[in-house]
This record gives C-alpha cells, sequence and structure tokens, in this order.
C-alpha cells in the first residue's frame, strides 16, 4: 500500500470560482467557512469571559484549550471511523453535537449573564462538548472532499478546502472582536451556535458521488500509524502543522493578558485577534500569486518564518497599536504557511487513508492547542504574557528551519513553483 496519490493536472478542472458557484461543493465550502468562523468565535469569546471572571491566564488556558480537547483525544479514532463509514453522515452527526453544547451554553448565558455563571467551569465543560463534536467531524470534514467533486477539479478542492480552515481562523477571530465590542462574550456564544446550522442544512440536501475505497487496508489507528513513520515527507509536514498550531495559541489565550498589559480590555483582545485576522485574509486574496511566485515549499518556510517573527514582534511590542500590526503580519505569513503544508499533505495521501491521516492533522493543528493553552496560561502566570508569547513563537522558527531542511528535497509536482 502506498500513501501517494496522482498529482497529474487533468485539462477540464475548473476554476476557483466555478467551483465556488458549484451547487454541492460551493455549498460545502460555505458551509464549512461558517462553521469555521464560528469556532473561532468560540475560542476567543470564552477565553475573554474566563479571563474577565478569574484574572487567570492559566485559566484561560485551560478554557482555550477545552475547544481542541476532543482534537487530540478522539480524532485518530474518528479518522479511523471516516474511512468505514459514510463521511457526510459522520459529519452531519459531530455537527449537531456541536450545536446542541453550543444551544445550552448560549441560552444560559443570554438568561444569567456571564457574571451569573457559577465561575468558569460551566463554559470549560460545554466548550469540552462542542471539541468532542469538531474532533468527530474534522476527519470527516476534510476526506469528504473527493465525493463533492469530479476527479478533475480534485486538487483545487482540495485547496479550497484547506483554505477554509485558514479563513476561518483568519475571519473568525475578527468577527470576534466586532461581537465582543458589541455585546461581550454573551453574544458571541449566540453567534457560535447559530454557525453550527448552515453546514447542518447543506449537508443535509447536498448529493454526493460514489468514491471507491480499494478495501486493502485494515482500517485501524496503527496501521497508519506505520504508514506515517515510514514516510519522512508526511512526517515532516505533520511535525510542521504542530509548530503552527502551537503557535498559534497565543492570538486567544494571550490575547486577554496581553491587553491587560497595556491597560486595555476586552475592546483590545477583539482588536488584537481582528488584526491576526484582517492579515491572513489579505493574504487569502493573493494567496494563488504567493504561491506561483514562490511555489508550495517556499511558501510554507517563508510563511513558518514570518509567523513565528511576527509573534515575537507582538510580545515585545512597547504599545497595543505596534502589537496590533504585528499580528497582522503574523496573520498575513500564517495563512500562506498552513495552506501550503495542509494542501501539500492532501495531495499526497491515498483514499484509504486519508481519513485517518487528516485526523492526524487535525491532532497536529487542532490537538496540541491544549497543551500549548496550558503551557502558555501558566508560562504567562509564572513570568509574564510577554516572555511566554515570545517562548511560544519559537515553535514557528523550528518548523520553519525544519521544513527547509528536509522538506526541499521532494521532488513531487505540487511543490513546483506555479502549482495550484
Amino acid at each position: 500500500m502506498t500513501s501517494i496519490a496522482s498529482t497529474t493536472t487533468d485539462p477540464s478542472e475548473r476554476s476557483v470560482g466555478e467551483l465556488l458557484v458549484d451547487p454541492t461543493f460551493g455549498r460545502y465550502f460555505a458551509g464549512n467557512l461558517i462553521s469555521n468562523c464560528g469556532n473561532w468565535i468560540q475560542n476567543v469569546s470564552a477565553a475573554t469571559a474566563v479571563f474577565t471572571i478569574t484574572r487567570s491566564a492559566t485559566l484561560t488556558g485551560v478554557v482555550s484549550g477545552a475547544l481542541w480537547l476532543g482534537s487530540l483525544v478522539l480524532q485518530p479514532y474518528a479518522g479511523a471511523l471516516s474511512d468505514r463509514v459514510d463521511r457526510r453522515r459522520m459529519l452531519l452527526a459531530g455537527q449537531s453535537l456541536a450545536l446542541v453544547a453550543a444551544t445550552v451554553l448560549a441560552v444560559w448565558t443570554a438568561v444569567v449573564g456571564v457574571g451569573g455563571l457559577p465561575g468558569p467551569w460551566p463554559i470549560i465543560g460545554i466548550t469540552v462538548v462542542i471539541g468532542i463534536g469538531n474532533a468527530i467531524a474534522i476527519p470527516a470534514m476534510q476526506a469528504l472532499v473527493p465525493a463533492l467533486v469530479p476527479p478533475a477539479d480534485l486538487d483545487q478542492a482540495i485547496a479550497l478546502n484547506s483554505v477554509t480552515f485558514t479563513l476561518g481562523r483568519a475571519i473568525g477571530p475578527g468577527l470576534a472582536a466586532g461581537v465582543l465590542l458589541l455585546g461581550g462574550p454573551r453574544l458571541g456564544f449566540v453567534v457560535n451556535a447559530v454557525t453550527f446550522l448552515p453546514l447542518v442544512i447543506v449537508l443535509l440536501v447536498i448529493r454526493q458521488r460514489d468514491v471507491e475505497r480499494s478495501g486493502d487496508t485494515d482500517g485501524s489507528v496503527r496501521e497508519v500509524l506505520r504508514l506515517v513513520r515510514g514516510d519522512r515527507r508526511l512526517l515532516v509536514l505533520l511535525a510542521a502543522t504542530t509548530a503552527i498550531g502551537w503557535t498559534s495559541d497565543p492570538i486567544n489565550t494571550l490575547s486577554p493578558p496581553m491587553a491587560d498589559v497595556f491597560g486595555a480590555g476586552d475592546a483590545m483582545v477583539g482588536v488584537f485577534v481582528g488584526c491576526f485576522g484582517g492579515g491572513a485574509a489579505l493574504h487569502s486574496l493573493v494567496l494563488r500569486r504567493t504561491r506561483t511566485r514562490f511555489g508550495q515549499h517556499q511558501l510554507g518556510v517563508m510563511g513558518l518564518a514570518g509567523f513565528g517573527g511576527g509573534i515575537i514582534l507582538f510580545g515585545l511590542s512597547p504599545t497595543p497599536w505596534l502589537a496590533s500590526a504585528s499580528l497582522a503580519l503574523a496573520g498575513f505569513a500564517f495563512l500562506g504557511a498552513i495552506t501550503s503544508v495542509t494542501t501539500r499533505m492532501q495531495r499526497g495521501i491515498a483514499e484509504d487513508v486519508r481519513g485517518r491521516v487528516m485526523a492526524l492533522w487535525g491532532v497536529t493543528f487542532l490537538g496540541s492547542r491544549p497543551i500549548a493553552a496550558l503551557i502558555n496560561g501558566a508560562t504567562a502566570d509564572l513570568v509574564g504574557p510577554r516572555a511566554a508569547v515570545v517562548l511560544a513563537a519559537m515553535m514557528a522558527l523550528a518548523g520553519a528551519g525544519l521544513l527547509a531542511w528536509y522538506g526541499g528535497s521532494w521532488s513531487t509536482a505540487d511543490d513546483r513553483p506555479g502549482a495550484r
């Protein structure tokens, strides 16, 4: 069994615009993007609420990590299940569970207010349940793409599906900034609950095509771990994804204490996360151009290095406005890094293992967040948020070095400048 899939370009491949108006893939893209934006609105709102209640960076880190705890524990098994069952139904089940949990939190805080909760634990506990729903959904969300488009459109669809995570990470914090300014965390919880609905509706109405799986695998988590151990390409890409996920954490966990350093409040937290999201959204407008100019490999290396550098500048900035500009730079670089790494990974795996490999992507990108959040929050309480931010950024710089050292030796077609 091999993990390498064909990357041959088909002249009938549709453009980005044509795929986005496709009645199946376009609707899926839109619902997926809205749902991903909601995840970040939840994360920012929960982190802000918990810091307001407790003034503890450690507990802020706990709630930031709670959304991704399920990804760390459950995603490998969810990935194995997604290689065996109908992925659309599995994604629908995960989204529905998260919707119910998010609705409970939204109604509770709407009735009693954030200050009326018995401490931070209801927010943390319900966020864990939302994260379990996400853990069930994410491997199926990634692996469903080949069933939504003809083979000729697969590469472009994979890239666009990857962009939903990066744009969600970009747009979600920006939306959270506006929500916090308008109604605080309580409004954020309501908006998050609503964002689950579009994808649930889309999954109920779209039609998927049949995708053949060879059936020559045992479908186990152990099997795909053996595959990854024997494939240095996948190992390096997963390590780079871990670095990106880890360095993303301070945007949520450490923005509230950093705003406190500058003597600001919730509004400045919103500005910070909004600037990061704005930088990433700006890059999305020119992403194809930068990929054409530098190629997938160089874009990944430069993105990781720029991401780490921007986060360091954020931690060292003497004013909140310079900190905001640094986060915009970091967001611009972040989108290039994660899109490059994720697209290269998706293009290099076979259908029978796609769900399980992309579950490992979820573990590294999202599942690393609980650990990062706890460490970053505890570090901020011990030595201050500035030092914690700088230390977290070292992961991105290490990832850039690893990708530069090992990644340049690959000769796959998708790594050439101009590849889509």
